[in-house]
């Protein structure tokens, strides 16, 4: 979502909550009632699709960061305990296996960092026992494989996250068009009257309905206790 239509979608609903307050007042105006009602509809549907659009990706890819980042931490501890008891016991092998260069871990692609992390659960699994010693434990263990299977499953989430908030986005965009010209063309000419009848009342109106960019503003706390919008230039 752009700031241009964020200030729009801010804008619904601070017109939205003016109608929720004032309903008493508007209800006999049965095409404002009306209208109110498809503007609030719609309305349903924009926050939903904002929510899609903002937070999946953001969610599966903090996720994804974190397992890694654990994941990272283990294949180092458990490399560590297996080279320890390898040179222990003469273990070329096991040495060979746990030996890797640490650059490794932001290196690889992630096949073929999963392919490594496998070796590695692979042979520590049956020296659990071996390895306690070197403070490792029968769960990190068991972590190498539950996390890099996870990782693995995450990238096509994600990927799917992006098409649906890609298909999100392009929706929304057609919905806040539909929505600010519901406003200027039904509702605005709905509520002019009440300029002469109410002009109090108007005037909340166009104060809710006015699009803020509040991006470029700021409250500014004033001597005598009020605050005050500044524009930020």
């Amino acid at each position: 979502m752009t700031r241009e239509e964020e200030n729009l979608v801010n804008m619904f609903r601070t017109t939205d909550t003016f109608l929720d307050t004032n309903n008493d007042i508007l209800k006999e105006y049965a095409p404002i009632i009306t209208t109110h009602t498809r503007l609030k509809n719609r309305l349903v549907g924009i926050n939903q699709l904002f929510e899609i659009q903002t937070n999946n990706t953001k969610v599966q890819t903090g996720l994804k960061k974190n397992e890694k980042k654990e994941l990272d931490r283990i294949m180092i501890k458990v490399s560590d305990a297996m080279s320890a008891e390898g040179a222990a016991t003469d273990n070329k092998e096991l040495i060979m296996i746990a030996t890797w260069p640490k650059s490794l871990l932001n290196r690889l692609r992630e096949g073929l960092y999963h392919v490594k992390v496998q070796q590695v659960y692979k042979a520590a699994l049956p020296l659990a026992s071996k390895l306690a010693v070197w403070g490792v434990t029968l769960r990190e263990i068991e972590l190498l494989n539950t996390l890099s299977t996870s990782l693995q499953q995450r990238t096509p989430d994600i990927q799917n996250v992006k098409v649906v908030s890609k298909q999100a986005s392009t929706e929304l965009r057609e919905k806040i068009v539909l929505q600010n010209n519901d406003i200027k063309e039904s509702l605005d000419k709905l509520m002019k009257p009440l300029s002469n009848i109410n002009p109090t009342l108007y005037g909340q109106y166009t104060n809710a309905r006015r699009v803020v960019d509040r991006a470029a503003t700021q409250v500014k706390p004033k001597e005598d206790g009020t605050t005050e919008v500044q524009v930020n230039k």
